[in-house]
């Protein structure tokens, strides 16, 4: 029984640390998402590389505690929003001028002279990415919540004392 709670304990801090990992990943990407300099295929592979961390964090989904899985599934869906935004603003810069337009109305309301600078994230998307910032900053704070709840319950665990 002890070896089986040590094992999801260690499941468990595993996970939180591939999720501050991608977390932190994540936050590097949004940031750079804001940037004109920005190579956005670069930023592209970045954010699936993200993506498939926050995978990575949540594979052992049955054994993590809730306050984890939540705040994995929470930035992982983030990442992912992200992850499209680059992938469209990706396409309009490798299909030029022709097929931008196209881009752009798939994209939502983007102007034209945006969508055809193709380097630049557009209005539309850099307010998506402060929404993704505000969203992902929400669950960092959930997730530091969790942290110290699990501390607690760590302490509670290993204080009990031996009648000997």
């Amino acid at each position: 029984m002890l070896t089986a709670l040590a094992g999801i304990a260690a499941v468990n801090l595993s996970a939180a640390v591939k999720f501050n990992q991608a977390t932190s990943s994540l936050n590097a990407n949004i940031k750079a998402a804001q940037q004109e300099s920005t190579d956005i295929n670069t930023l592209h592979a970045q954010q699936q590389q993200t993506d498939a961390q926050f995978a990575e964090a949540g594979q052992m989904r049955t054994v993590l505690l809730p306050q984890i899985r939540d705040a994995i599934d929470a930035n992982a869906s983030v990442s992912s929003e992200l992850t499209k935004i680059t992938l469209k603003q990706a396409e309009v810069q490798q299909n030029g001028d022709s097929s931008s337009e196209t881009a752009a109305q798939q994209s939502g309301n983007v102007s034209k002279s945006n969508a055809k600078k193709g380097g630049a994230l557009t209005e539309e998307q850099k307010k998506q990415v402060e929404e993704l910032m505000k969203a992902n900053q929400q669950s960092t704070d959930t997730q530091s919540n969790a942290k110290s709840e699990q501390k607690t319950q760590q302490n509670k665990g290993s204080g009990s004392t031996k009648p000997w």
